[in-house]
């Protein structure tokens, strides 16, 4: 990929806002009851920002956001469910819809009622699309890095086979090679200090979170209910991404949402926030701050 610009630079070397918990009721949690970590970074009286991170990863993925724009939003990222310090929905056979209960239920206790914009990346992308689906009045606008078709269109032994595959890699005491994690999210020639931050997305993951996480990706096939969303929806992919490549990914989702916005991120690869942070933020503040207007063609 390319350098980095002296703007990309300074986003991915600011520190990182603390972490904060909140108690959070919801039927998905054992008790009802649980709680959710996250991050925050600007002025409370800002529009809404809320970013979802993906599968390996956690709302510490979302440095150069947090830098970027807070200025203009009040930005945040939850650990979602399983993961660092957040609690774990109450049963292993988690749905996707499971996880977008648990996000309204973090929103409530946040005094939130609308997002302007929620961002989403890889599996956090299909956590936003299932959100947007279930409570439509709550959400302004969908950008989606890095989305992703899911995993609910297989059956039978081609689901059985698969999910276990997923589940057998699913473990953080197996070792694995930072290094390695980062060739496969990244395009090659990544800057160091790229790779650096890619290298600690996993710092916050947990085994059964992890697990739960994955067979969630086996409840929904994201083109199926993608025409179903009535806000605008933005999708960014990378050109070298190995994990979810745009032709097998956003071209589906496109295909079957033909009015999605789609802009491709030339020599990058997964962790589009990361690989252009600045090219990222920007176009994020634009969608936010765009009128507000339905995007579905029967509207």
């Amino acid at each position: 990929m390319a350098e980095l610009s002296a703007l990309d630079t300074e986003l991915l070397s600011q520190d990182l806002p603390g972490l904060s918990q909140v108690a959070v009721e919801s039927p998905v949690y054992a008790g009802r009851r649980g709680l959710i970590e996250y991050r925050a970074a600007g002025d409370r009286g800002n529009p809404v920002m809320l970013m979802l991170h993906g599968l390996g990863s956690s709302s510490a993925g979302y440095r150069a956001q947090f830098a970027g724009l807070s200025r203009d939003f009040h930005a945040i990222a939850w650990n979602a469910p399983g993961f660092g310090d957040s609690s774990h929905i109450g049963r292993d056979d988690a749905s996707i819809d499971d996880y977008a209960d648990a996000l309204e239920a973090f929103l409530r206790a946040l005094g939130l009622k609308r997002l302007p914009v929620l961002v989403g990346s890889s599996w956090g992308s299909i956590v936003a699309l299932a959100f947007a689906r279930r409570y439509p009045n709550m959400v302004g606008s969908l950008v989606l890095s890095a989305p992703n078709v899911a995993k609910g269109h297989l059956v039978g032994e081609a689901r059985d086979t698969e999910l276990d595959a997923w589940l057998r890699t699913a473990d953080i005491s197996l070792p694995v090679s930072r290094a390695a994690i980062a060739d496969r999210l990244l395009a090659p020639n990544t800057p160091p200090p790229v790779r650096q931050h890619a290298e600690r997305l996993r710092d916050a993951m947990t085994t059964a979170g992890w697990r739960q996480a994955i067979r969630s990706l086996f409840t929904i096939h994201t083109p199926d209910i993608i025409s179903e969303i009535r806000c605008p929806i933005t999708l960014f992919s990378g050109t070298l991404d190995q994990v979810a490549p745009q032709r097998d990914h956003a071209e589906r989702l496109v295909a079957a949402a033909p009015w999605a916005k789609s802009i491709l991120f030339e020599d990058c690869g997964h962790m589009l926030k990361l690989e252009a942070p600045s090219r990222f933020n920007a176009i994020v503040r634009a969608t936010a701050l765009q009128p507000e207007s339905l995007a579905h063609p029967n509207d």
